[in-house]
């Protein structure tokens, strides 16, 4: 279709497009109606038509042209544009009336109230006013009654002065209504006026003490302040307070703020107006407490001074009081004011005066040597012997020495100079598990439980050790210490031997005994059945021996061993 067609042309045959589609797909595909969306849309292109758009309609259920789609949208903007129109004509006519409205309710309001505030107003001014316009009225009237008697060959100024005497006698009551008025206008004034000046001033309190004026003080809180600074400044006995005879008396006053004083010079005439009361004195402070007051405090001193010279020799590092003692000059209340000779006497027969006299002294100490304990996996577990030695050591002090009227009571070091090094005991003990076995096979009265313990637990060193003609192992520790049985079994030899000494030799089965020699006591004897850890023997130096020891032997099958593997010793 050609954009310059008319709608209601008549469509050409051949303008109708050609499309070409199967048979069979025209059989399967039934023709869609369309959906709900589509046939509102189409029924309000219909509705929106008018005039000759209407028989370009196609026929009830066809598709609307476009140029039927724009005419509905043109005819609902104007509908549209129509009504916003016609809805802003009626909403101004309704404010244009409402504003109306308003303002006639605020013009009956006016009248209704400024009607009568009019009328108060007018009826004010015309009693203000009437005396005035009555005296101009009658100042022309009485010129004019002055002028005609004059005329007349009379006098005019008595004429004149008769008219207004008459004239004031007649309308007095005028003035009476005016002054009505201005009688309280002018007391109004007086009053702004008076209250405006009066906030305007400086108003300062006048303070009189013990009958004498003294100063201007801004308020009362002036005064306060001040009584407390004379009470920090007045020093009495502990606790005591300032109390005055008299209380001062204030006056309010209007005076220039230069003239006023500040709390620090009012203390300064408070002291000065309380002479009688106050004087200076010297105050004994011991430790900080104020234990007495005297007038002159020269006599205090030479006391002092004679106590500490009585210790200062010139030897001494220092020479001072146990207590801090100080003499405080100063101001203070007269009845607190003591004899010099009871002071004297108190101080002396307290511990006041106690000396503490400290000196510088040297002396050498031993360092005592420490113990220690170190692990080792190259023994059984079980095993803890000395390793090393323990050995003092010795150091040089320097201290001060603090001593009370001649007893010393603390010696606190100040410099500590090591001259010999001490060296620690160290303890061996063994963490090594096992690493031997006994076999438990039948055969002896008592059978071992197949592992042995350490014999000699408080074990100090190790000396001579198996082979080369040794025979066992010399296990030393103290004279008395406890030596127990390795392992389980049946003593079978019990006595004293001329190399052994005192000896033990024990029978644990499957061919394995053991030997305890050297000992200082025996407390098992032969037959006696044992457990492994029993306490069978105590360390000594029988028989042959130069130090006390276990010698301690393992043999199996008769022949001796060497026992280190057994007790995890290397």
């Amino acid at each position: 279709m050609e954009p310059n067609e008319p709608l209601n042309a008549a469509p050409q045959p051949d303008a109708a497009p050609v499309t070409t589609q199967s048979p069979a797909a025209t059989q399967e595909r039934p023709a869609e109606k369309p959906r709900a969306a589509v046939r509102v849309t189409q029924q309000f292109v219909v509705r929106m038509q008018r005039g000759q758009n209407e028989a370009a309609l196609p026929p009830k259920g066809g598709k609307p042209p476009l140029r039927a789609t724009y005419n509905a949208v043109g005819q609902l903007l104007y509908r549209v544009g129509t009504q916003a129109e016609y809805t802003c004509i009626r909403l101004g006519r309704g404010i244009r009336g409402a504003f109306r409205l308003a303002l006639r309710a605020a013009a009956a309001l006016l009248r209704f109230v400024g009607g009568p505030l009019l009328a108060l107003f007018s009826s004010i001014w015309d009693d203000l006013t009437a005396p005035a316009r009555r005296f101009a009225s009658g100042i022309r009237h009485m010129r004019d009654a002055a002028r005609a008697e004059a005329q007349a060959g009379g006098s005019g100024k008595r004429a004149g002065f008769a008219y207004f005497k008459n004239g004031v006698h007649a309308y007095r009551h005028l003035i009476g209504g005016a002054l009505r008025y201005l009688m309280p206008a002018a007391a109004l004034c007086v009053l702004v006026f008076t209250v405006q000046e009066v906030l305007g001033s400086s108003f300062s309190l006048g303070v009189s003490y013990s009958g004498d004026f003294l100063v201007f003080i801004e308020n009362e809180g002036v005064w306060d302040s001040a009584e407390k600074m004379v009470q920090e400044r007045v020093m009495a006995s502990e606790g005591a307070k300032v109390e005055w005879d008299e209380h001062p008396v204030f006056e309010l006053r209007i005076v220039d703020p230069a003239a006023r004083t500040s709390a620090s010079d009012l203390v300064d005439k408070i002291i000065a107006a309380s002479s009688d009361k106050i004087m200076k004195a010297v105050g004994i402070r011991v430790n900080g407490e104020l234990i007495g007051v005297v007038e002159d405090g020269r006599a205090v001193q030479q006391l002092l001074d004679d106590t500490l010279a009585a210790y200062n020799d010139g030897t001494h590092e220092r020479v001072e009081f146990l207590y801090p003692i100080e003499q405080v000059p100063g101001t203070y209340f007269t009845n607190s004011v003591q004899d010099t000779t009871m002071v004297l006497q108190a101080l002396q027969s307290s511990d006041v005066l106690s000396v503490k006299v400290t000196d510088l002294i040297e002396y050498d100490e031993t360092l005592e040597y420490t113990t220690e304990e170190v692990e080792s996996d190259q023994y059984n577990k079980g095993v803890r012997f000395i390793s090393q030695r323990g050995r003092d050591g010795t150091q040089h002090v320097v201290a001060e020495q603090t001593s009370v009227n001649g007893s010393v009571i603390s010696t606190v070091p100040v410099e500590v100079t090591v001259t010999e090094e001490m060296t620690p005991r160290i303890y061996t003990i063994g963490t090594r598990e096992a690493q031997y076995g006994v076999s438990t096979a039948a055969g002896g009265s008592v059978v071992g439980t197949g592992s042995m313990t350490f014999p000699v637990p408080s074990l100090s060193y190790i000396t001579t050790r198996f082979g080369s003609g040794h025979r066992g192992i010399d296990l030393c520790a103290p004279n008395g210490t406890p030596i127990l049985a390795a392992d389980s079994g049946t003593v079978i030899e019990a006595g004293y031997h001329w190399s052994f000494g005192n000896y033990l030799l024990i029978d644990h089965g499957n061919g394995i005994t053991t030997r305890y020699a050297h000992c200082s006591a025996l407390l098992v004897g032969a037959g006696s059945t044992v457990t492994r850890g029993q306490q069978i023997a105590t360390i000594g130096i029988s028989g042959v021996a130069t130090g006390y020891h276990c010698h301690f032997e393992v043999a199996v099958n008769g022949s001796l061993v060497n026992p280190a593997p057994y007790l995890g010793v290397s």
